[in-house]
């Protein structure tokens, strides 16, 4: 479905971890609360702007906080992920990538499960999902990825992965970022960084919405 760039912007976000399973009882999770894309939900339902999440496998209190302020698609895994922005980026201008999707995951998964001894696993990297949506339209929308890197190199990384990756900003972060209430680190795109002071992720989240805004209607949106 076409969108008229007269519209109010419709905001997709992704959050949480994905889950890849090994077998029926384990799986390799990826660290993330969930936090940021609450954060973002929040802002946006503050600024009445329509807002759907994909969310990935989080704890029952963080699933019902986030679906009273947006619409709700629920994941596990990088496939049912990467499904779901095929169905949902068409219809929304802005996305904002804050999900922690695995690098890697299990080859082969076991029907049955997997004896503990003498255990080998092989893996296949995980489809660059933020990539995959700037090669197949990219002219569409205004693509939001996240960073989690070192302070000492944040900057620097998150401009190789605003490359690597196509889109159109970097929200970059330290480390200590994860699980945490508060944030920091920097607005990053192709012409300038911005420093983001810290602050808790629900006045970080607004500043991220305000820049993304901005930068969508810059680019025409």
């Amino acid at each position: 479905m076409a969108i008229s760039k007269s519209e109010t912007p419709r905001i997709l976000i992704t959050a949480g971890p994905t889950w890849e399973p090994m077998d029926p009882v384990r799986g390799i999770l990826n660290r993330s609360s969930g936090k940021m894309g609450l954060a973002l939900a929040q802002a946006c339902h503050q600024s009445d702007l329509p807002v759907r999440v994909l969310l990935g496998p989080v704890e029952r209190e963080m699933k019902m906080k986030i679906s009273s302020v947006a619409h709700v698609s629920d994941y596990q895994t990088s496939r049912e992920l990467e499904a779901m922005l095929q169905e949902h980026w068409p219809r929304h201008n802005i996305l904002f990538m804050a999900a922690a999707v695995a690098d890697l995951r299990p080859s082969v998964v076991s029907p049955t499960k997997l004896a503990r001894e003498h255990m080998t696993l092989e893996f296949e990297p995980v489809p660059d999902l933020l990539k995959n949506l700037a090669d197949q339209d990219p002219e569409h929308g205004t693509r939001i990825g996240f960073a989690l890197e070192e302070p000492s190199q944040l900057i620097e990384r998150a401009r190789k992965k605003m490359s690597t990756k196509r889109c159109h900003a970097i929200a970059a972060n330290p480390l200590s970022t994860i699980d945490s209430d508060q944030a920091s680190g920097a607005w990053v795109t192709p012409l300038h960084s911005q420093p983001l002071g810290l602050s808790d992720k629900a006045g970080y989240a607004r500043v991220l919405l305000d820049q993304a805004l901005e930068l969508h209607a810059s680019r025409g949106g």
